[in-house]
């Protein structure tokens, strides 16, 4: 790659030679455009006209930077999204796990008792009773996960 970006320098610099050499003795070429009465040397043209690309370029670069940054941090909040969501749906398991399973739903108009919900994963080493919010330290596992989805993740 270095070596292609110093082929196209020096090409550029033999194009610009060629063309102060070759546009030296050269009458002036008027431009009309209406308003604009310009009577230019042909150099100036070509310089004009090379600034006139080169100012394009670094505004297509200027796109490409932005567009790039903008897909890497879309990327990493769909991956903080998800990271948050399964570890919510870590916490919920087991939660759901220890858990006792006792009492009546009415969901379906008639009193019914609830099966217990087993659900396959790995063993967890929480216990009922244990917590981990409210501990003291100001993380995001103080937060339950009810309110983990109002979290600001854009920060």
């Amino acid at each position: 790659m270095l070596i292609f970006g110093l082929l196209l320098v020096l090409l550029a610099a033999a194009v610009i030679t060629y063309m102060v050499l070759a546009t030296a003795g050269e009458s002036a070429i008027p431009l009309d455009y209406g308003i604009l009465n310009v009577e230019m040397q042909p150099l100036w043209l070509f310089l004009a006209g090379a600034a006139t690309v080169a100012v394009a370029a670094i505004g297509l670069w200027l796109m490409a930077v932005g567009a790039r940054s903008k897909a890497r941090r879309a990327k990493e909040m769909r991956e903080l999204r998800k990271q948050a969501k399964d570890q919510d749906r870590r916490i919920e398991r087991s939660g759901d796990a220890t858990a006792p399973r006792t009492g009546r739903t009415t969901t379906s108009g008639h009193d019914s008792p609830q099966r217990p919900a087993t659900i396959p994963g790995p063993a967890s080493n929480s216990r009922p009773g244990d917590s981990t919010y409210g501990t003291g330290t100001s993380t995001d596992r103080d937060v339950p996960p009810a309110d983990r989805s109002r979290l600001d993740l854009d920060r």
